[in-house]
């Protein structure tokens, strides 16, 4: 599967859509994206991971400062329907204990 970013928004929150595996070799797509959004006014923004089907630690490492850069704030990173081995992965690293994790994007 190839790669692919989307942005888009819904109810004034930014969605970046991330199709296919994160890893070191397109992080710096993701964390370009991430940015933009986090250096925007925006209170929430969103991640959907439901057509993610792998992340490495680089994609780890990235979400996670962006998390943090983003609470630092006041602010919140959201991740939305992720699946299969990502959902393994959230809970094998108690991630989902610190990620806010929504099933759908209408739970924004």
């Amino acid at each position: 599967m190839g790669f692919k970013l989307k942005m888009r928004k819904k109810n004034e929150i930014p969605i970046l859509d991330v199709i296919g595996e994160v890893t070191g070799e397109n992080i710096r797509k993701i964390t370009h994206k991430l940015d933009y959004f986090r250096k925007g006014s925006f209170e929430t923004v969103a991640v959907d991971l439901s057509g993610t089907t792998f992340i490495d630690s680089h994609g780890l490492g990235a979400f996670i400062y962006c998390w943090r850069m983003l609470e630092e704030q006041g602010r919140k990173l959201v991740f939305l329907s992720p699946q299969g081995f990502v959902r393994t992965m959230f809970s094998g690293t108690n991630l989902d204990k610190i990620f806010k994790i929504l099933e759908s994007e209408e739970d924004l």
